[in-house]
């Protein structure tokens, strides 16, 4: 017959074998001596063998309770520890959080944030996926990421869900040293417009942006070459198969080609606000809202 061992039961064994006595064990757990006692000598019913030595002066375990003992020292660290390794997921210290994000995001913000987050929490997994901004929110609507990161995504919480700023980036017009507008200190996007461009795809929402904001100028953009990354955009900068506009930190250069240059968009919309969406507070598990809260400093 198995005995099912009872944790309560084995710490007040454990302390009367510590103590050497029921009314220091009982006195060590805030117990009455005589429920020690009748808890031990029911622990002895159960398994069928006399535990302790009864003294008058104190108790001593027998060879079956210094056995009993030891297990039970064992067991109880054992679970001392699962409940310690336990409240690290409820803390946010353990977890698994997905991260559904624009490209922009991934590129200018996300690499060292991430870094610094794991590096606090080395216990956490992180699964990141590009997303563009309008489908993180309908990917956290569907449950299939816990937080969603992107532009201009405000109008997330008529939805129910939660805004939190994030960073904040620029768009500049990239052009080559040898270009006509290299000089430039600051440009509107309007005086772009009578050269040729190089864009991302067209279901990119920084495509669909500079769309508009060339048709409030009543223009067109000469597209020449459409793209699916910035750093494909700037290699055919630096070819000289025209410019773009893109956000600042995301400029590389092949130190092959010419150097390229950052020109400031003077427009109000080349300032994009990046936004953390998330379900309700309630909603969220422990690692998300850790995770959160460490995206907060950046507000």
């Amino acid at each position: 017959m198995t005995w099912r061992y009872d944790p309560t039961t084995l710490r007040l064994f454990i302390a009367t074998c510590e103590e050497g006595s029921f009314a220091k064990a009982a006195e060590r757990e805030c117990m009455g001596a005589s429920a020690v006692s009748k808890r031990i000598a029911e622990l002895e019913e159960a398994i069928g063998s006399p535990l302790l030595y009864r003294f008058n002066k104190g108790v001593k375990p027998t060879p079956a309770g210094t056995c009993l003992l030891e297990h039970a020292q064992r067991l109880l660290a054992e679970l001392l520890k699962l409940s310690a390794d336990l409240s690290r997921f409820t803390s946010g210290e353990r977890g698994h959080v997905r991260i559904h994000a624009n490209r922009s995001s991934i590129i200018q913000f996300l690499p060292d944030d991430l870094s610094n987050f794991l590096s606090a929490h080395p216990h956490v997994d992180v699964e990141l996926e590009e997303r563009t901004s309008e489908q993180v929110v309908e990917n956290i609507l569907g449950n299939q990421c816990d937080l969603g990161i992107g532009a201009g995504l405000e109008s997330a919480v008529q939805v129910g869900l939660t805004v939190q700023n994030y960073h904040v980036d620029r768009l500049a017009l990239v052009v080559r040293e040898d270009h006509a507008l290299a000089k430039r200190d600051s440009i509107e996007f309007g005086e772009s417009l009578t050269y040729r461009h190089i864009a991302l795809h067209r279901d990119s929402p920084l495509y669909q942006t500079l769309d508009k904001a060339a048709k409030a100028a009543q223009a067109t953009i000469n597209y020449g070459v459409h793209l699916q990354s910035f750093d494909a955009v700037c290699r055919m900068i630096q070819g000289g198969l025209g410019i773009a506009v893109i956000p600042e930190r995301a400029v590389c250069e092949s130190p092959e080609g010419p150097a390229l240059v950052r020109i400031p968009l003077k427009d109000a919309w080349a300032s994009r606000q990046f936004h953390v969406v998330a379900h309700p507070r309630e909603m969220r598990s422990a690692t998300t809202q850790s995770f959160l809260d460490f995206l907060q400093i950046f507000v």
